[in-house]
């Protein structure tokens, strides 16, 4: 999920196939929840993250995972998608992946698109070959750059031959839909050097790139250098990278992803359409029925809740239908299809202009940050950001909340 920036949201925050082909590709939302799982292990934190992570430690990943897999198999629900997030979930030894995905067999032989993230320090053929065989037929690269001094500054432990190496390691391996994330707007980095970047990653055999501005949050040892980030150059080099991107096949269609044909995640599209989802893990979110759940943030203190029999819910939320609906609205306008009225009401229960200003939307159409969408028939039936309004897309999220 993104963080609002002054008038800007190119300075997002990542937050999110069946048979035949194992690519998850083309399909739809069906009323499903989507399944999260949290693994907080990293080899090293990040100076720019500030998901929760802990450094992997093999005792403490091996209870985490029995507590996981445990949680997991109690779970009776059918899921659209399975999403295994972090940290840094490659980082798993080989018996601890095996362990997590036996546990998950039944829900990722019936849900639609199973999706692992990685890093490519620690995802090697071994365990590219456990994830394939296992069910996942999605994978979420953290490369980050292909630039090694970019990298070297980011924090990162592998090297851009490396990241090239794992991306064409899981095609051979049989992977179809392979993602990966990229980050701009560093010190120093030119519109050229991105270019570059760009290239190399719409040259590759991946089906999905999500492109995210460096930001300074709080908390984070990059904080201090919050003053050296140019927002005006971030703009121009997001500008850049939705006319590259879309040029070369891939479609720009939430404000930081763009996928090829049929490639588009479904877990994230999911997530922008506000439907339910379950997490499982140390701060992991759950969402249904209007009710939000985050659990505790800290491995070692869900540990103990689980053994105690507590819940492991730090916080509850329970949602008024008003305020759902303008959840939903302020999500759904991050994607390049907008906010369609018709199912907008079949969602929320409400007509757009029932919880909306009118005249904030019509100011926003002014500053052609919105365009209307419309029927065959040539009727409002929508509206969108426009390529400009990608640009303040924060803007325009906030004011609908």
């Amino acid at each position: 999920m993104s963080r609002t920036r002054r008038k800007t949201l190119h300075y997002a925050r990542r937050p999110p196939a069946s048979p035949p082909d194992r690519s998850g590709a083309g399909r739809t939302l069906d009323g499903r929840p989507g399944l999260y799982i949290h693994i907080p292990f990293c080899r090293r934190k990040c100076p720019y993250c500030d998901f929760y992570s802990v450094p992997y430690e093999s005792g403490i990943a091996t209870e985490y995972i029995g507590i996981v897999t445990k949680q997991i198999r109690k779970l009776n629900t059918k899921f659209s998608s399975v999403y295994i997030g972090g940290g840094t979930p490659s980082v798993l030894s080989p018996v601890l992946l095996r362990r997590l995905l036996d546990s998950l067999r039944p829900h990722l032989t019936a849900s639609d698109e199973n999706t692992v993230e990685g890093n490519p320090e620690s995802l090697d053929e071994e365990k590219l070959r456990i994830l394939y065989a296992g069910g996942i037929n999605r994978l979420s690269i953290g490369v980050q750059s292909f630039r090694d001094d970019k990298l070297e500054f980011l924090g990162r432990i592998h090297d851009s031959e490396r990241a090239q190496a794992v991306i064409a390691a899981a095609t051979a391996c049989g992977f179809i839909n392979t993602g990966i994330d990229l980050m701009y707007g560093v010190p120093g980095e030119t519109l050229k050097d991105w270019a570059q970047e760009l290239r190399i990653a719409a040259g590759s055999s991946v089906k999905h790139i999500s492109c995210y501005a460096l930001t300074c949050e709080p908390h984070t040892r990059f904080y201090r250098l919050r003053h050296s980030i140019s927002q005006e150059h971030g703009a121009r080099m997001y500008s850049y990278t939705m006319k590259f991107l879309n040029a070369r096949g891939f479609k720009h269609y939430e404000v930081s992803n763009y996928a090829r044909v049929r490639y588009r995640c479904r877990h994230n599209l999911a997530y922008w359409a506000n439907a339910p989802y379950v997490g499982v893990g140390a701060s992991a979110v759950s969402y249904s029925g209007g009710i939000r759940m985050k659990n505790v943030s800290d491995v070692a203190e869900y540990i103990r809740r689980f053994k105690g029999d507590r819940a492991l819910a730090a916080g509850r939320e329970r949602l008024s239908a008003r305020r759902r609906a303008k959840e939903t609205a302020a999500l759904n306008i991050r994607r390049a299809s907008g906010i369609d009225f018709k199912e907008f009401k079949k969602m929320s229960g409400f007509h757009f202009w029932e919880i909306e200003d009118r005249r904030q939307i019509m100011q926003f159409i002014r500053l052609r940050f919105l365009s209307y969408r419309r029927d065959r028939a040539g009727s409002v039936g929508g509206i969108a950001l426009t390529r400009r309004g990608f640009l303040y897309a924060d803007s325009v999220s906030s004011a609908l909340l």
